[in-house]
């Protein structure tokens, strides 16, 4: 019950699939918070250690991180760690084989919408596909902010489209083990 990333999916899933704000650090954060999106978000969920990191160093906790220690495949620095491990995070651990998504992944992520205390779901393995089952998941208004390598971070408000959307793009994965099911939870 694995969905795989397939080839033509891949170049998809480089372009960005909200609105990109360019830059890191703090000064990106303080413009993610005043973009016309924003708004009041029914939940913030963020997905990659350095966005993570680069939101609590500026004051938004999200209600739902996930993170796998590495960035652009390597792992990151001990301050990262430390900083993404925020004491108010009940952390869940799933696997997550790179280039997939887990019906371990989309349970955490289902439950932890549930969750009125912050979450912080580890992967072991990769969480770049994470994005997906967040966004179909995700109460509508929620707002879900990922890292676009050497660019920006990309903030997705979640509305129907949207899902519909990605959904769209789930249905391009490959189906390993009886994918068809894990479909069904999305």
């Amino acid at each position: 019950m694995v969905l795989l990333l397939s080839d033509r999916l891949k170049s998809r899933l480089k372009v960005p699939h909200g609105t990109l704000y360019a830059g890191s650090g703090r000064k990106t954060m303080d413009m993610l918070k005043s973009a016309p999106d924003w708004g009041s978000p029914e939940k913030i969920i963020s997905v990659g250690d350095i966005t993570t990191c680069n939101l609590i160093e500026s004051g938004i906790l999200p209600d739902i991180c996930i993170v796998d220690h590495l960035t652009c495949r390597a792992e990151v620095s001990d301050e990262v760690k430390n900083r993404i491990r925020h004491p108010a995070y009940h952390e869940v651990t799933v696997k997550n084989p790179a280039g997939t998504i887990t019906p371990d992944l989309v349970t955490a992520i289902t439950d932890a919408m549930e969750c009125e205390q912050p979450i912080r779901i580890f992967v072991q393995g990769e969480e770049d596909l994470a994005v997906m089952p967040a966004v179909v998941l995700a109460p509508l208004s929620s707002i879900v902010i990922y890292g676009q390598p050497s660019s920006g971070c990309v903030l997705i408000k979640v509305t129907s489209e949207k899902k519909k959307e990605i959904r769209e793009l789930l249905k391009q994965m490959e189906d390993a083990n009886d994918g068809k099911s894990l479909r069904r939870m999305l």
